[in-house]
C-alpha cells in the first residue's frame, strides 16, 4: 500500500524517497520489523524545561482520583497567559498519549480565568509526564483491519453546570487510531441520555473513519462494533417505542438507528470494568487508570525487547 502511494504521489510531485520516517511535525517515529512506535519525548522534555518542571517529583496519575474543580473557586487567579500555554502544549501532546486526554480537556475549561487550583492540576500532569517521558503509540503488524470501537460518559460530572463528558476510543489492529474526550453541548436528565450522547458523537467518528478507510484501500465490509456499558442505550435501538420517552435526544436517536439499520455501526454491551473508553470521561483511581492505560499506551522498551 505504502509503495503504490508513493508512486501516486510521485505523477504528480516532484519526489525524493529519503527512506523511513523518523521525525516528522514533533513525531518521533521508530520502526522495525512488525513495530512501529510514534512518541514525542522530545517535545514531553522540552514542555518541562520550558515550565521548569525537569526536576519535578514524578506521580503515578496525571489527575488525582474524583477531582472536581470549578470556575468560582476562590483561590487567586494566575497568569491566564502562562496558564493557555502550558495547556496549549499538553493539547498537542495529546496526538501521542491519550492517557492525559480527559486532564488535559477538563483543564481547558478554565483558559479564560485560570485559577491557582487549576494551575496546580495542570503542574501535576507534568509530574505524571516526567515518569512516563517515553510512552507513546506501539503498531505491532497484525491482519486484523476491523475498526471497533468504545463510548462512555460520565453523568454531570462538571459541577459548574452539571453537564456531561463523552469519551471514545476507537482501535484497529494492535492499537487506538482515534480518541477523544469532550464536555457535552446540553445538560442530560439521566445517565442513559448522557450515554446516547455520548454514543452519537462516537458514531459520527466511526463513519468518518470508516470512509478515511476505504479511501486508503481498507474497506470495512462489516458493521464496526462499538462497545457501550449501558443496557438503557441499547434498548432505545431496539425498541422503537421505548423512544417515545426520549423526545429530547430524538434526533441521536434516529442518527444511531439509521446506521445500525445500515450495517455501518453494530452496538454491543461491555461490564463498565472493561469500558476502555472510561479514561476519558473521568479522573481514576491509579490502578483502574494503570489497568486502561495498558490498551492505549506503550513504552519505547518494548521496541527494544
Amino acid at each position: 500500500m505504502i509503495d503504490e502511494t508513493k508512486k501516486d504521489l510521485k505523477r504528480s510531485f516532484d519526489m525524493t524517497d529519503l527512506g523511513l520516517m523518523h521525525y516528522c511535525l514533533g513525531l518521533e517515529v521508530w520502526q522495525k520489523e512488525n513495530h512501529i512506535f510514534v512518541s514525542q519525548m522530545k517535545y514531553t522534555k522540552t514542555i518541562l524545561e520550558k515550565f521548569r518542571m525537569m526536576d519535578c517529583t514524578p506521580i503515578a496519575t496525571p489527575m488525582e482520583n474524583r477531582l472536581q474543580l470549578s470556575r468560582s473557586d476562590p483561590s487567586p487567579e494566575v497568569s491566564a497567559t502562562l496558564y493557555r500555554q502550558l495547556i496549549g502544549s499538553l493539547i498537542y501532546l495529546t496526538y501521542t498519549r491519550p492517557d492525559i486526554s480527559f486532564a488535559v480537556s477538563y483543564l481547558s475549561r478554565f483558559m479564560q480565568e485560570p485559577k491557582i487550583c487549576h494551575w496546580k492540576a495542570a503542574k501535576r500532569i507534568l509530574r505524571y509526564l516526567k515518569g512516563l517521558v517515553d510512552l507513546g503509540l506501539e503498531y505491532k503488524k497484525n491482519e486484523n483491519f476491523f475498526l471497533i470501537g468504545y463510548s462512555d460518559s460520565d453523568h454531570a460530572g462538571n459541577i459548574d453546570d452539571r453537564k456531561s463528558t463523552s469519551g471514545f476510543v476507537f482501535f484497529m489492529g494492535s492499537g487506538p487510531i482515534s480518541w477523544g474526550s469532550k464536555k457535552q453541548h446540553f445538560v442530560s436528565r439521566s445517565s442513559t441520555e448522557a450515554e446516547y450522547s455520548s454514543a452519537g458523537e462516537a458514531v459520527c467518528e466511526a463513519i468518518w473513519l470508516r470512509r478515511i478507510l476505504e479511501g486508503l484501500g481498507i474497506p470495512q465490509d462489516k458493521p464496526t462494533t462499538m462497545y457501550v456499558d449501558n443496557e438503557g442505550v441499547l434498548k432505545l435501538v431496539r425498541n422503537p417505542v421505548f423512544h417515545e420517552r426520549t423526545e429530547h435526544i430524538e434526533v441521536q436517536v434516529h442518527f444511531i438507528c439509521e446506521h445500525v439499520l445500515k450495517h455501518n455501526i453494530q452496538l454491543q454491551f461491555c461490564p463498565t470494568a472493561e469500558q476502555r473508553a472510561d479514561i476519558f470521561t473521568k479522573s481514576l483511581a491509579r490502578d483502574k487508570f494503570e489497568l486502561f492505560r495498558a490498551f492505549l499506551s506503550s513504552s519505547l522498551q518494548t521496541m527494544h525487547n
